[in-house]
């Protein structure tokens, strides 16, 4: 019998499987997609739900090789070219569609034209472009930064006091030169840069709506019972404090640790804590309508953040210390602050602390337009040597759990997992309560290390 091969990547911005041959157009949009972000590869003879490799035969690979160059050629503007090869996987042979992210954006279907023809990926799905990402392509074929774009407003409204804390003294020049201030072309007045709004005035609100956070606490799981949110406004600095400290507190008073396996203060490390929510401050795209947003469930912590990842970058690469700035000169002026440490580090940190204290790995997902990190309030699958100490371990999140809880945790079957929670009702540490698909199971009796 052949052995399955198992492709070791997954699906992402920059890649997808193809278990046989599409309709031509939708590899346009996909390789349309591709030319607006990072680039990417096609996989033909891959199953997109498995990973499978299953290979392609005579036909497809005809079809590629003939039908497919000129029909992407004449289709897409700027027109694109693509890399056709064959790889061999264990005993299968694979087709690859490989397309260079574009010099020259937005890519769009001639067929559809603009808006309607600029594609882009969402993770590892292939959606239409909306008006605010297809300026941001525009912008970047001029080579425009937001962050030096000019607000039309008194520079009085910066903060004599924090450009002082930075600059000693109030120079002008020096400020037009730090991309604080920009001067209009033709006349002497003076305006505050998305920058100088953003980290100098104390109302950025007021002329970038979207500069705030919205911090909501939430009862339970599904974010229907709200328990506590907080709209926090300020410069970018006095943000970051304050949100911090908000959750911070939020997590001390309502959460456990996973007794004396993990150390530290919180379930979610503190600078962990900091560091994703300065990333979300200094990498979000400010000309996106909505808040940055921090959730607080039951089981989880999740920052959501208005824009995808910048330039180049892949999930499958996350924490290498690749960096691209979408916001530089905010991040330089937040490395001022120390804000920022050192650049390429932030998610390396997250994931490294995290670690350290046995909990499961931070998840990022990638949606249309947004990066969602999400702390998962479980701790590694390895750090306990027993299925008795994983469950009780559950119990450091809520005071209740239900059968369900168990079997996803563990991987085990609905069985498996009564028959686990019975024994520990044997040894007398969990009482059931409750009946069918309501029963829950609270923790009578807690070991002296989750007392201390």
């Amino acid at each position: 019998m052949k052995k399955k091969y198992i492709y070791p990547e997954r699906e992402s911005k920059s890649l997808e499987f193809k278990s046989q041959l599409p309709k031509l157009i939708n590899l346009i949009k996909t390789c349309v997609a591709f030319a607006n972000g990072v680039g990417g590869k096609i996989i033909i003879g891959i199953d997109d739900n498995t990973q499978e490799v299953i290979g392609v035969d005579d036909k497809t690979r005809d079809r590629i090789y003939n039908e497919f160059p000129n029909s992407l050629y004449d289709a897409t503007s700027p027109a694109l070219l693509a890399e056709i090869y064959e790889q061999r996987l264990n005993v299968e042979s694979v087709m690859i569609i490989d397309i260079p992210f574009g010099f020259r954006k937005p890519v769009y279907v001639k067929k559809e034209g603009i808006p309607k023809g600029v594609y882009l990926r969402a993770g590892p799905n292939t959606h239409k472009a909306n008006q605010e990402y297809i300026e941001e392509l525009m912008r970047e074929n001029k080579r425009e930064i937001f962050d030096e774009e000019t607000i039309k407003a008194d520079v009085g409204i910066l903060s004599s006091e924090r450009l002082k804390d930075i600059y000693n003294t109030y120079d002008s020049e020096r400020l037009v030169n730090e991309k604080i201030i920009s001067r209009a072309s033709a006349a002497s007045r003076k305006y505050p840069t998305v920058t100088g709004v953003l980290m100098f005035c104390e109302s950025p609100h007021l002329y970038i709506p979207e500069a705030v956070i919205h911090c909501t606490r939430f009862r339970g799981v599904d974010g229907r019972d709200i328990i506590q949110s907080e709209e926090v406004q300020g410069p970018l600095v006095k943000q970051a404090q304050t949100s911090f400290e908000l959750v911070k507190s939020w997590l001390i008073k309502g959460y456990q640790l996973f007794g004396a396996k993990l150390q530290g203060r919180m379930i979610v490390p503190e600078v962990a804590l900091r560091e994703a929510i300065i990333n979300a401050l200094i990498h979000r795209k400010y000309w996106i309508a909505g808040a940055s947003k921090i959730a607080l469930y039951d089981n989880r912590l999740e920052i959501f953040n208005p824009g995808n990842f910048p330039g180049l970058f892949d999930l499958n690469h996350l924490g290498d210390g690749t960096t691209f700035l979408r916001n530089p000169n905010l991040a330089r002026i937040a490395r001022r602050f120390g804000l920022v440490e050192k650049l390429g580090t932030g998610i390396r940190v997250i994931m490294e602390s995290c670690r350290k204290v046995g909990l499961r790995k931070p998840e990022y997902i990638e949606g249309a337009d947004s990066v969602k990190v999400v702390f998962h309030f479980l701790p590694e699958e390895n750090i306990f040597s027993a299925d008795d100490e994983k469950i009780l371990a559950l119990f450091n999140m809520r005071n209740e759990i239900k059968l369900n809880d168990v079997a996803m945790y563990l991987n085990v079957s609905m069985n498996t997992a009564t028959r686990k929670l019975n024994q520990l009702i044997q040894l007398g540490k969990v009482v059931r309560h409750g009946k069918g698909p309501a029963v829950q199971y609270i923790l009578i009796k807690k070991s002296a290390s989750n007392n201390e």
